[in-house]
C-alpha cells in the first residue's frame, strides 16, 4: 500500500510580526482583519471567516521563518506528537490563491485549487510567549489544505507552554 503524500508542496521562508499571521483564500485586498484578530485573541488564538483565518501565534516575530504548504487529495496523516501548537480551521480558497500575510509584511501567495479545505495549521520550536529573544527564534510552520465537503470550526488542539521559569530563590 503506498504511503499518502501531498499533491503539491511549498517549503518556502515568510516574515512574521506582530505575533500573528494570517491566510487568506480569496482576493487579497488588504482588508481590516482587527474583527477576527479579536475573535482569536479573546477565544482560542484562532478565528475565521468563510476565506480568512487570523492565527495568534507564541513568538511576536520571526523575520526568516520556515512555512511548508501542503495540499492534500484526502486528509493527511495526523503527526501531532511532532508539533507544539496546533490548529484546525475549514475556510475556502477562490481565485487558485492562498495568501499568507503578517503584519508590516510583504504577503506571500501560493497556488492552490479553489474549494473547501480542512486545514490544520502546526508550528514548533518556541522559546518563549512573546519576544523570543531574536528576530529569528528558529520555530516553523506547516499548512496542510486537503478537501472537505463541510466548513470545519475554529479550534486549536494543542497549544505551547513555556517551561517554568527558575526563580531567584531556588537552588540550582
Amino acid at each position: 500500500m503506498q504511503t499518502p503524500a501531498p499533491v503539491v508542496m511549498y517549503d518556502t521562508e515568510v516574515a512574521l510580526d506582530y505575533g500573528r499571521f494570517s491566510l487568506c483564500g480569496a482576493r487579497w485586498d488588504g482588508s481590516d482583519l482587527m474583527d477576527l484578530l479579536h475573535l482569536a485573541q479573546i477565544g482560542s488564538r484562532i478565528a475565521s471567516d468563510e476565506s480568512t483565518v487570523v492565527v495568534c501565534v507564541p513568538h511576536q516575530n520571526n523575520f526568516s521563518m520556515p512555512l511548508r504548504v501542503e495540499v492534500w487529495a484526502e486528509p493527511p496523516p495526523r503527526d501531532f506528537g511532532a508539533w507544539q501548537e496546533i490548529f484546525e480551521c475549514g475556510p475556502e480558497v477562490d481565485g487558485g490563491v492562498l495568501w499568507y500575510g503578517s503584519p508590516t509584511m510583504e504577503n506571500r501567495p501560493y497556488e492552490v485549487p479553489d474549494g473547501r479545505y480542512g486545514v490544520p495549521i502546526c508550528g514548533r520550536g518556541f522559546v518563549n510567549r512573546g519576544w523570543p529573544g531574536s528576530t529569528t527564534p528558529g520555530d516553523d510552520w506547516r499548512v496542510q489544505l486537503w478537501p472537505s465537503r463541510r466548513r470545519l470550526p475554529d479550534r486549536q488542539i494543542r497549544a505551547w507552554e513555556p517551561p517554568p521559569q527558575r526563580g531567584a530563590d531556588q537552588a540550582e
